[in-house]
């Protein structure tokens, strides 16, 4: 039997700001303190639901920035700028 494997793409966010924080400030539209998949796919048109479930760790239906930052540090999301 083989296994199926979940392939993660990586997201390349290009950001015209300075500052990583300032600009996902920006992302967090209802200023929960975290990002939903809807607030990141805004900000990040080609994100998917797969990728978002992976940086989702909790799978709480969120992205707080524990798991933002492990997702830029994993790869999973690049930000560049």
């Amino acid at each position: 039997m083989t296994s199926n494997t979940l392939k993660i793409a990586v997201v390349t966010v290009t950001i015209a700001t300075a500052s990583m924080a300032a600009a996902q400030a920006d992302w967090d539209s209802d200023g929960d303190g975290t990002y939903s998949f809807q607030e990141l796919l805004a900000a990040i048109p080609t994100l998917s639901a797969e990728t978002f479930a992976a940086v989702d760790t909790d799978a709480d239906g969120a992205v707080n920035d524990a798991e933002m930052a492990a997702a830029v540090d994993a790869g999973l999301i690049v930000v560049d700028g």
